[in-house]
């Protein structure tokens, strides 16, 4: 019992070797994640966001906004980029659809001038302007507008309007800011850039000693978690501003711990607990805030640190097939599938040429081998057996041994001194 116990433990621990090397393997393949990957995750979480956007409420309070907003958003941009179109677009309008439910808007209230606060106006914003991009329809074109002069009205009456009542996030602004530039790209909108110069001007107060946004009006330092998303949707407000606060941004939040490259939530030299923006921190490092800047990163044309971010993101994920899509996590995370997918499918911007830290995927290699250098270590007296009945001479021995097992099973054999065992 005990040998058979041994054999499975041994069988186990090599098994649990193979796929571990394998699974390196896949995510240490250098490049870019395409839009196969994207396309695959969305198969998922078309299939799963109707059960996981509840769920995920519970766990966040944007939680089932972002599993529908970004699920929407990362079909749009498959969907603009001439990939699956009909189905994509299905897709982003049940995002639109979901997110427009009463039990959704409800949890958003700020009154005016934003009635639901900037944070949801902005990402809804970004939703309407992919889909009337898609159909062209005037009526879809209409509501974008109609949405869009409303952010820049109350930028202009407040530069950090609340997504909250009483709480202002300057990422939240950025993004409202960014939709209404992206919905310039379909509707007329001759006010944009004197409230676009305004709004910087009027920003220059919430900014820490680096130069980047505080995480919170009222607050005194950036934080990565909000600065990920700032980075990610400011090019499209100004690219020239926005290749020079991201240089500042790697500076100060990029690190490599552990042996991966991820994203401090806060600044170097700054030490503090994680909450509900950030997750757990580990190193001081915020897996959320990581997963965004995946998107910054594409964003600015940092395709290095992109490309980094992305195998980390299949080597800490462990994708595996779900069904006739793809799911990290085991599929328990579904929010977090969704910002991958909307993070994998942000254009790229033209290249910059910035240096990144890189991570030791020799460290992962080495770990993926541990099991099977134990279950080596558990057979070492079998393997050093066969080595030696492999050695030159061995076969006369094995004769020997032979001999002598034979003349005890014969009659009176039984016996043997120690000269004959010794022979």
């Amino acid at each position: 019992m005990r040998r058979m116990l041994k054999r499975a433990v041994v069988l186990l621990l090599g098994l649990a070797s193979l796929l571990a090397t394998l699974h390196v393997a896949r995510a240490a393949i250098p490049g870019i994640r395409g839009t196969q990957a994207v396309s695959s995750q969305l198969t998922w979480l078309r299939r799963v966001n109707p059960r996981a956007a509840p769920e995920m409420q519970r766990l966040f309070p944007e939680g089932e906004f972002f599993q529908w907003a970004l699920s929407g958003l990362a079909a749009g941009r498959l969907a603009r980029d001439g990939v699956d179109p009909a189905d994509n677009l299905a897709l982003l309008e049940e995002a639109i659809a979901a997110t427009g439910a009463s039990q959704v808007v409800d949890r958003f209230g700020a009154g005016d001038p934003l009635p639901h606060g900037a944070f949801y106006h902005g990402w809804r914003l970004l939703l309407l302007v992919d889909r009337a991009a898609l159909t062209g329809d005037p009526a879809q074109r209409a509501e974008v507008e109609t949405e869009a002069r409303r952010i820049l009205t109350a930028l202009q009456a407040d530069p950090l309007p609340a997504s909250y009542p009483g709480r202002a996030w300057p990422c939240d602004v950025v993004v409202a800011l960014a939709a209404a530039h992206r919905a310039a790209g379909l509707v007329e909108l001759p006010g944009l850039p004197a409230v676009t110069r305004q709004w910087f001007a009027a920003v220059e107060t919430h900014r820490d000693p680096s130069g980047l946004l505080v995480h919170r009006r009222g607050g005194d330092v950036a934080r990565g978690s909000s600065q990920a998303i700032i980075q990610a949707f400011l090019p499209d407000i100004d690219p020239v501003r926005a290749a020079r606060e991201w240089r500042v941004f790697k500076e100060q939040f990029v690190v490599s711990e552990l042996g991966l490259v991820g994203v401090r939530e806060y600044p170097r030299g700054v030490a503090d607990d994680g909450d509900v923006d950030s997750g757990p921190l580990v190193a001081g490092v915020s897996a959320s805030a990581s997963a965004v800047t995946l998107a910054a990163a594409r964003r600015n044309g940092d395709l290095e640190l992109a490309k980094v971010l992305d195998r980390e993101a299949d080597l800490l994920g462990l994708p595996l097939p779900m069904g006739s899509g793809a799911a990290f996590a085991l599929g328990l995370m579904p929010v977090g599938d969704a910002f991958v997918a909307w993070a994998r499918s942000a254009p790229l911007g033209a290249a910059l040429d910035v240096p990144s830290p890189q991570p030791w995927f020799w460290l992962f290699w080495l770990l993926a081998l541990v099991p099977g250098v134990v279950a080596l270590w558990m057979c070492r007296r079998r393997i050093a057996g066969l080595v030696a009945l492999r050695r030159p001479g061995s076969a006369g021995r094995r004769e020997e041994c032979q001999h002598i097992k034979d003349g005890a099973s014969e009659p009176g054999g039984s016996v043997m001194n120690e000269t004959t065992v010794g022979r």
